[in-house]
């Protein structure tokens, strides 16, 4: 027989999202219970040990300007490290040649750099009409939201090396899908939503900082001063609710609460029955969203060789499957590690491979970036996180075309006592740890603002 508890609020979900608003919940002195379908905390937030070293397998990076993030860590006690960035990068050409530079810019030829930076000039000054809490209610939002990226890149940009560009770093290397699978307006909400193209695409800003320890640390220290409140192992299989009610069932838990914080993907919802069913417009459009293709690895090597060479670990290549590569190791610099990702299509193409050939195929790359001894690994460790059942994809969920205008005011509009919480509704912050905090407070706030005597 399923053990039954009550509170004031119970959370799904012990992702960052979940967990700040249970953090904020509690802090108010409400009653909270955290119920996570792992059998850990974090979400996409997932540390490993490399070599005695810890290693982020999923989300981990911290920019500048997450004002959240940097006064969350500083709450917890946390540290910091900047990404290791001395030398020179690498940028592998259409040719196959590869180039060796310093600075920010690869050397992409005078044309092809001001046709970049026209084009992104362009796409920064549609971000910045865009509210990232409302990107639906701009005047143009329909039209926008009915061209795909893919055929405005098309159309605004004749240089093929600039459009290229463009396409890998929103495509690949954020939205992680096709860029003819998602509109502009998507594209222009995750710009506006992380204030503009250069702190989105400019590693010095966007992969700035890791956490000592890693990233996962965030939420498994939230959880530790949470306690027994937070119950790991835990699917929710239904949830029942009505006004001021609600009843949320695992298999071995039952939770009354008068409200409930949903703080999982908005493609996993539909994981989960609810009694009476949701309203229509919240079944179309979760429907209508979905996660990206994304494969994260690690190459581990006893030492971080690249540094020897003169290199930083990172570099660049748009017309190779293996398309970016970042230095990743801790911040002793032992074991050096390497980075990378595969996404969107990409991703498609590396799922159909076997495990030796997709190892291979992924090395062959990093070789051709930093050299033949990057095809010499001490271990390779991946993670795709299309496989994880309680994830789906990664880095976020995004629209179909159109979908947004449709449907995205209704994936944060409360329904009864359900309220919605994770990184892929957040606006300021979306898909990155930063609109998981600001996501999961906005819920709790919504909660505190609608019942202050709870």
């Amino acid at each position: 027989m399923a053990a039954t508890h009550d509170a004031d609020v119970v959370v799904v979900g012990a992702g960052i999202a979940g967990l700040c608003a249970a953090r904020a919940l509690h802090a108010e002195g409400r009653q909270v219970i955290v119920l996570e379908a792992r059998e850990r905390v974090g979400g996409r937030v997932w540390n490993t040990e490399v070599l005695g070293q810890p290693q982020e397998l999923g989300g981990q990076w911290i920019a500048p300007y997450q004002a959240e993030m940097h006064a969350l860590v500083a709450e917890l006690g946390l540290e910091l490290f900047p990404a290791y960035r001395e030398g020179e990068r690498t940028y592998l050409d259409a040719s196959g040649v590869v180039h060796r530079y310093e600075g920010h810019d690869a050397p992409l030829g005078e044309a092809a750099e001001r046709s970049y930076e026209a084009a992104a000039a362009a796409l920064d000054a549609l971000a910045a009409e865009i509210d990232p809490e409302a990107p639906w209610d701009h005047p143009r939002a329909a039209e926008l939201d009915a061209i795909t990226f893919e055929a405005w890149l098309r159309a605004e940009i004749e240089d093929d090396l600039a459009r290229d560009l463009l396409r890998a770093y929103l495509s690949g290397g954020y939205m992680t899908k096709p860029a003819h699978t998602f509109s502009l307006l998507g594209g222009l909400w995750t710009i506006a939503g992380a204030g503009g193209v250069e702190n989105l695409f400019e590693p010095d800003l966007c992969l700035h900082s890791r956490v000592v320890g890693g990233s996962q640390l965030i939420p498994i220290r939230i959880a530790e001063a949470l306690g027994h409140r937070v119950v790991t192992g835990s699917p929710v299989r239904s949830i029942r609710w009505s006004e001021g009610s609600v009843t949320v069932a695992t298999e071995g838990e039952r939770v009354h609460a008068r409200h409930a914080v949903i703080a999982i993907p908005p493609n996993l919802t539909g994981a989960i029955r609810f009694d009476p069913v949701l309203p229509p417009w919240r079944l179309r459009a979760e429907q209508a969203i979905s996660q990206g293709s994304v494969i994260k690895l690690l190459a581990v090597y006893d030492h971080p060789f690249w540094r020897e060479e003169g290199l930083s670990g990172e570099g660049f290549a748009p017309y190779q499957f293996v398309r970016e590569v970042y230095d990743n190791s801790p911040p002793g610099g032992e074991p050096g590690v390497l980075v990378t990702f595969l996404a969107a299509e990409k991703c498609e193409q590396a799922e159909r491979m076997d495990a030796a050939e997709r190892r291979a195929t992924v090395l062959d790359g990093l070789a051709r970036l930093l050299g033949e001894r990057a095809r010499s690994p001490v271990d390779v460790l991946e993670v795709d996180w299309s496989a994880e059942e309680w994830t789906r994809g990664a880095y976020s969920a995004t629209f179909e075309i159109g979908g947004l205008t449709r449907f995205g005011a209704d994936l944060r509009r409360p329904i009864g006592p359900l309220h919605w919480a994770c990184t892929d509704i957040s606006g300021v912050g979306n898909m990155h740890m930063e609109g998981a905090i600001r996501s999961g407070k906005a819920a709790a706030a919504a909660i505190l603002a609608a019942a202050p005597s709870d």
